[in-house]
């Protein structure tokens, strides 16, 4: 009897377990961001003329999926509706000149045609496709950028870009090109009448959308650029009072939609407190006072990989009172250098694995993506493309599980002040030993990788000797560094290798690679390290 009662307890345990890993995987936490321009451009469809039934096949990509919110960004100084305040995006005057680059100008006026097009078929372009979103299941978000730099430079030859409110307050901008891309053209928050603006147009499309959206996001890394230099910790009173002005319209709005049920918002910020406080975000302030019901932690155009999110939540303890998600972006090292699809499963796993809540599918366009077929880089197992059906697996730790997938750091380039979570990169000299950490969100209950390289890059060149967790390398594959595509951006003086190490060496969490460089040799600086799990075929497995 105690042998049929312990099986049973054990079928039990097996059946409560399976159930749990089920719903785990199958509950959509992915929230999917359109820029906007990328459906008005209408890139997918090789740029045909924006119509109704494209917008309904653009957000049906998303249905069905790990998907839970589908959110269109609504622009920053230039709109996609009648405003008040902003211009549509692209001439709505038909007299702006072009100036000397026609191709941005080209840009914006299709858009802009794309936009008329919609409204000549009885519909409105945001509403529209907010509506769709809600009719195929997802819940609709508006994503407003806070401090959207793209057309914040008044060298760029094409007058078009440049919003009036912009040109004609000069003195409200930031003034210094040294804080990034374009950051001279940045609105200075310390202006009330800035704050005031930007309080406006929110407000302006909470008024007009509030029966259409879900969620209201405020994207405050695009751009992370708000005040002069070491000028933000003065400015977090002012920042927070504005949030409560926000809120209160976000409330007030809610009072006023036709359907029950409040408009929630969100923020998408840095990943560490201190990095917010110095753009004048007081994150722990704002979760207290309840003004946010969301917080998505991101870096700017240069992913992450190892965006620390335990570290986020240990931060805010008991402040956390909200889901926190992880924002993924569109390049790695470099902006011509595009995360794959074994990257972007290596970073979704590694950040659920450590708290997040889903992720924030920021920029994750599928434009590149051809009447159903992979574009394939040179070797045939990497795909830089994104492709829709990574949408059913890349909100689940439990679904990317025996994937194929890349864990990989940054090599410390900084944007707009952010500081990647990295130690690269690293001089090595003679004698030198040195260890990185790379964090396996795999468990690896069931299946293990069949085979796991470390690819790294250097500048100069060195015979390096490498361990995992103490288990040293099993062969050099300098093939690997072709069939895998990692000789992109290969520098003058840059060197780029793979070594194979024991797959029975990995373990789940933190991973300690050891690269020691013999005596007497020249030395040399690690900028680049990868952590590639082959589980398979990529046919069945998926591409890296």
């Amino acid at each position: 009897m105690i042998r049929i009662l312990n099986r049973t307890k054990r079928i039990v345990t097996t059946i409560v377990a399976t159930a749990t890993w089920i719903a785990a995987a199958a509950q959509p936490n992915i929230i999917y961001d359109n820029d906007g321009t990328e459906l008005l451009l209408n890139t997918y469809w090789n740029g045909a003329p924006l119509t109704l039934a494209h917008l309904d096949s653009l957000t049906s990509l998303a249905a069905g999926s790990q998907v839970a919110t589908y959110s269109i960004c609504s622009g920053s100084d230039f709109v996609c509706y009648p405003s008040r305040y902003c211009r549509y995006y692209g001439d709505d005057r038909g007299h702006i000149d072009h100036g000397g680059n026609t191709a941005l100008y080209n840009n914006m006026r299709t858009c802009y045609d794309n936009l008329l097009r919609i409204e000549a078929e009885g519909g409105e372009f945001m509403r529209s496709s907010l509506q769709l979103a809600q009719r195929h299941g997802m819940a609709a978000m508006i994503v407003y950028r806070m401090n959207d730099l793209h057309f914040a430079d008044a060298e760029t030859d094409c007058p078009v870009m440049w919003a009036e409110w912009w040109l004609k307050h000069p003195e409200y901008r930031i003034g210094d090109p040294s804080l990034g891309w374009h950051s001279a053209g940045a609105y200075d928050f310390a202006h009330r009448a800035v704050r005031n603006r930007k309080v406006s147009i929110i407000g302006e499309q909470l008024s007009r959308y509030r029966d259409d959206i879900d969620w209201y996001m405020l994207d405050f890394m695009r751009f992370f650029c708000y005040f002069k230099r070491g000028e933000g910790k003065r400015h977090t009173a002012e920042m927070t009072d504005m949030m409560r002005q926000i809120r209160r319209r976000v409330d007030r709005e809610s009072a006023r939609r036709k359907q029950p049920g409040r408009i929630k918002l969100a923020v998408r910020v840095a990943p560490s407190l201190a990095e917010n406080l110095e753009k004048g975000i007081d994150l722990r302030e704002w979760l207290k006072e309840g003004l946010i019901d969301l917080v998505s932690v991101g870096t700017h155009t240069l992913i992450d990989p190892a965006q620390p999110i335990a570290r986020m939540r240990s931060e805010l303890g008991k402040a956390l009172n909200t889901p926190l998600y992880a924002s993924t972006d569109m390049m790695t090292y470099t902006e011509n250098e595009p995360v794959s699809e074994g990257m972007m499963r290596g970073f979704c796993s590694a950040a659920l694995d450590q708290g997040a809540d889903g992720i924030y599918l920021f920029n994750y366009f599928f434009n590149r993506y051809v009447s159903g077929h992979y574009q394939l880089e040179r070797g045939g197992q990497v795909c830089r493309t994104a492709h829709p059906r990574m949408l059913h697996e890349l909100g689940s730790r439990q679904m990317l599980e025996g994937r194929n997938k890349t864990y990989w750091l940054s090599d410390g380039k900084r944007q707009y002040g952010l500081r990647p979570n990295t130690p690269l990169p690293l001089a090595l000299k003679g004698g030198e030993r040195r260890d990185v950490t790379i964090y396996v969100g795999d468990h690896m209950d069931s299946i293990r990788p069949r085979e796991v390289i470390v690819f790294f890059r250097t500048r100069g060149e060195a015979l390096l000797s490498l361990s995992l967790n103490g288990k040293p390398m099993t062969a050099t594959r300098a093939d690997y560094t072709v069939l895998y595509d990692r000789c992109r951006r290969l520098g003058k003086g840059e060197h780029q290798y793979a070594v194979t190490v024991p797959a029975d060496a990995l373990r789940h969490g933190d991973n300690t690679i050891t690269i020691t460089a013999p005596a007497g040799t020249t030395p040399v600086t690690l900028k680049r390290v990868e952590l590639t799990l082959n589980y398979g075929v990529v046919e069945t497995h998926g591409y890296f």
